[in-house]
């Protein structure tokens, strides 16, 4: 049965309940539904002028002085008040995080054509170029090292004791040296709802070890667990090598260097992709995405007739670089920047506009899952975020909501040739990040799914059934500063931008309050750390710099942190 929905319909700041509030005071001045009785009490906490704070609102974070092109744009401040509010330390920030490097006055002799700075921000509402193609994910190789509990079937089970044993590790612990041979790995693949692992050696090999209670290795018939890293391989393509993979809780996705995916596990949701309807693959099938062929144009997966007319639409056969998984989802990632979603659609996971709900029986409701790869390339905007792109804070007031209170949501303009960089997905919610443009715009980011605790950076707990774009990841603060990467936990989602800020959201924690919006991570960015690479558990988070320094918190009931 799904959880209950709460109530999503946003209160209009400002409102006219209070008799007391004259017409003009509760109009809609600056962003945000910001009103006159809200600016002055603004003014009167920041102890600045009432203009200055008006004017720092309506320059939506371009008060500043900039040389963009060449070309010195006049700062958008409401007067003289208003500039001189600006010359503090916002004003430094402001120039710091969002100010380009002016370009050289002299002139290049070279005749090459120059590249766009990766600063550059457009409002083209047209398609946008790509660098394509996309290659799987890369980071340097290492050493496997450990924390946290030895034995994968405790976790998540109630009923097991939580004091430390000796087979928790409580700290960082080098394990395995001889099933590795010296070989170092150059990718973990965990989940936040998993208690399994897999790794990737440099020769592309991959091993795995933890929970198998449903073949989530794919080495055979079901075990409690499997307790040392074992090498995975797929029937009849033994020497096949690796270069990502996905762990859900209770399947994984390999994706080999032949651009083929490959899958085991539960499927009871279809969450393996393998276009059946079986409920456990004890050992690893190919993926049926639609529209992927083989050399010589036969079809792989799915319908032929449907193939064809995918094939058509993606140009040729499509080959896979990055997966990922969820409780009950999967979702693969094409060259050409596709994105492929199979399993559950209880809360909306696939992207395809629905849960396709229906009743089974009394009191037993049933979902329209999907077990095969299909691609989903319809991307919305809130009707508020659409408005403000154009200047029109109007509606934002009262967020664009229905009569039921559902956030009103528009295609946007290019929707259909949108190319996605990468993908995570939660425990019920998935995240994407847009492929890097040629042209330097900024990278857009995605969220739909399950919508608790904020999860999906809306600001309200709401599902999505469609890629809607999180408005608060695209302003200029992030014209040179845009997000490279995401992950997902159970209920919670970071991104990682190119300077290595973190922006948080959701909730990791049982206890505490929810964070409604991306919010900058400030202890880390307060303190010089710039995020390199990160990690999500079920209620921890993790995050290495670039000084080797590694950063955990949440909560670790088995020595995880």
């Amino acid at each position: 049965m799904p959880r209950a929905r709460k109530s999503t319909t946003p209160s209009a700041a400002g409102s006219s309940s209070n008799n007391n509030v004259s017409r003009s005071s509760s109009a809609i001045l600056a962003p945000g539904a910001g009103t006159q009785r809200d600016l002055t009490s603004l003014s009167s906490t920041l102890g600045l002028p009432y203009d200055a704070v008006l004017g720092i609102m309506n320059c939506q974070g371009l008060g500043v002085r900039s040389r963009r092109g060449g070309v010195e744009e006049e700062s958008r401040s409401a007067g003289s008040a208003a500039a001189a509010g600006m010359a503090n330390v916002w004003g430094d920030w402001m120039n710091e995080e969002m100010t380009p490097a002016a370009p050289s006055a002299a002139k290049s002799d070279s005749k090459e054509e120059s590249k766009p700075s990766a600063a550059t921000t457009t409002t083209t509402t047209g398609p946008r170029s790509y660098l394509l193609p996309l290659t799987p994910p890369s980071s340097s190789s290492g050493i496997l090292a450990q924390t946290g509990t030895l034995d994968s079937t405790i976790p998540g089970r109630s009923s097991m004791s939580k004091e430390n044993k000796t087979f928790e590790l409580q700290e960082p612990t080098v394990l395995f040296p001889d099933v590795f041979r010296g070989r170092k790995c150059v990718g973990v693949f965990t989940g936040c709802s998993a208690c399994h692992s897999v790794v990737i050696t440099e020769d592309g090999e991959a091993y795995g070890w933890g929970r198998n209670e449903t073949s989530q290795l794919g080495l055979g018939p079901p075990s409690p667990l499997i307790a040392t890293p074992t090498k995975l391989t797929i029937p009849n393509e033994e020497s096949l090598k690796f270069v990502s993979a996905g762990v859900g809780k209770y399947h994984t996705i390999l994706v080999a260097e032949n651009g083929n995916a490959y899958a085991a596990g539960g499927n009871k949701c279809g969450q393996l992709g393998v276009n059946s309807s079986v409920e456990v693959c004890e050992r690893f099938r190919k993926c049926s995405v639609v529209g992927q062929v083989v050399v010589g144009g036969k079809s792989k997966g799915g319908d032929d007739s449907a193939d064809e007319e995918e094939e058509e639409s993606c140009g040729g056969s499509v080959k896979i670089v990055q997966a990922s998984c969820g409780e009950n989802i999967s979702a693969l990632i094409s060259s050409t920047g596709q994105l492929y979603t199979t399993g559950s659609s209880e809360f909306g996971q696939l992207g395809n506009g629905e849960t396709g709900e229906y009743i089974i029986s009394a009191g037993k409701l049933g979902f329209a899952n999907c077990s095969k790869f299909i691609r989903r390339s319809v991307f919305v905007q809130s009707e508020g975020d659409a408005a403000i792109e154009k200047g029109d804070w109007s509606k934002q007031a009262n967020g664009g909501v229905d009569s039921a209170g559902k956030v009103k949501c528009v295609s946007l303009q290019d929707s259909g040739s949108i190319c996605i960089g990468s993908v995570a997905c939660g425990r019920n919610h998935l995240i994407a990040i847009e492929a890097q443009s040629t042209s330097g715009e900024v990278p857009r980011v995605f969220t739909w799914g399950c919508g608790d605790y904020g999860c999906l950076g809306h600001a309200v707990q709401a599902d999505e059934y469609t890629p809607r774009l999180v408005g608060v990841m695209r302003g200029p603060i992030f014209a040179s500063n845009h997000p490279v990467a995401a992950v997902a936990g159970s209920n919670c989602t970071l991104i990682r931008t190119k300077n290595g800020h973190v922006y948080y959201w959701g909730k990791h924690r049982q206890m505490g309050e929810a964070t409604m919006r991306p919010t900058l991570v400030d202890a880390l960015a307060n303190n010089g750390h710039n995020v390199i690479a990160f990690g999500v558990g079920n209620q921890t988070v993790f995050c290495s710099t670039a000084n080797g320094v590694t950063v955990s918190w949440g909560a670790g009931a088995y020595g995880e942190l």
